[in-house]
């Protein structure tokens, strides 16, 4: 009988004298991914942005890659770095995740409330709301789960799961809190530059720079689905630049990079600052919209948290009746 192989021990795979990159610049890579920016990624990791960019140079020269194309004083992922974020975000998390955990146990232990929902939602509207839902439950603890995948594990057992999407065929207990609206958005200076003011034409879209999210996810609306919702004459997308996460998009449209399409509610916040202006046709397709389930809807605990969540999304003003329901 041939002899069992076992696996490879952490430095049979190594090598003896290589070891792994800095966790302080895997860090600063992932973040500067998902906000678009080193500027944004020191102020999350509260450093500078030299730092931040220190540690992604470090990072770069031990893979021997570099990981961005800089073009002036942007940031543009290359292949090597959507190739390579890809691999360690969800390690990342984990281990982030395992942390905090760790650090939890040591403390008083509290109820933890998992809250699942879309990389680009979790980023752009829930993570910012965090502090004030943690002000307004300071019995609880919360974990946000950046999940882009309805079917994963982690979406169907967290304890609050908000997706975006029509009705699921075999989930009855989802909830639409709000209707999609989804509509180009740009800089201020951009619309005045290029003379959007009224709204996007058949004209205007051959024009202007269209920042395209390359999701492939039938769920969303890309520029080609929103012109024929919009009759409007499908552009051609080889000039639009692509970018593979929501946070980058907008990203790029408030830095008078492009228009891009954004959904109401999602990026109010940025509306409502000036940081974009929304442009017309608005379009709504039938059913689709933002929808949260509750894993224990009769749970004492977890049913205010859903009522607070549906509150920041519908806007109303003062406390909800104890007995309205959640739709």
């Amino acid at each position: 009988m041939p002899a069992r192989k076992t696996p490879p021990t952490p430095d049979e795979t190594l090598g003896a004298s290589d070891d792994l990159p800095s966790l302080r610049g895997l860090v600063a890579f992932d973040v500067t991914v998902r906000l678009g920016s080193m500027t944004a990624a020191a102020s999350e990791l509260d450093t500078t942005q030299p730092a931040i960019s220190q540690r992604i140079r470090a990072l770069e020269e031990h893979l021997g890659h570099p990981l961005f194309t800089r073009q002036g004083g942007r940031l543009v992922l290359n292949a090597c770095g959507e190739s390579f974020h890809a691999e360690i975000a969800p390690s990342l998390a984990h281990l982030c995740g395992a942390v905090t955990e760790v650090r939890q146990q040591v403390r008083k232990r509290v109820p933890r409330i998992t809250i699942a929902a879309g990389a680009g939602f979790a980023h752009v509207w829930l993570r910012p709301r965090l502090e004030r839902l943690e002000q307004a439950f300071p019995e609880c603890a919360f974990t946000l789960l950046p999940i882009d995948r309805d079917e994963a594990p982690e979406m169907q057992h967290a304890d609050i799961a908000i997706r975006f999407g029509p009705p699921l065929a075999n989930d009855h207990g989802d909830t639409l809190v709000v209707q999609e609206c989804a509509f180009p958005v740009c800089s201020p200076q951009y619309a005045q530059r290029h003379g959007l003011e009224e709204g996007l034409t058949a004209e205007s879209l051959a024009r202007i720079t269209l920042i395209h999210l390359d999701l492939r996810d039938s769920r969303w609306l890309d520029w080609p689905a929103w012109c024929r919702h919009a009759q409007l004459p499908v552009p051609r997308l080889d000039k639009a630049f692509p970018y593979n996460n929501f946070p980058l998009t907008l990203n790029a449209a408030v830095n008078h990079q492009g228009v891009a399409l954004g959904w109401s509610h999602v990026i109010q916040d940025m509306l409502d600052d000036g940081s974009l202006i929304a442009l017309t046709p608005h379009i709504a397709r039938d059913r689709y919209g933002y929808r949260m389930s509750v894993r224990h809807p009769n749970s004492a605990l977890i049913t205010p948290i859903a009522r607070w969540l549906k509150r920041e999304f519908t806007q109303l003003a003062g406390p909800l009746p104890p007995d309205q329901p959640l739709a």
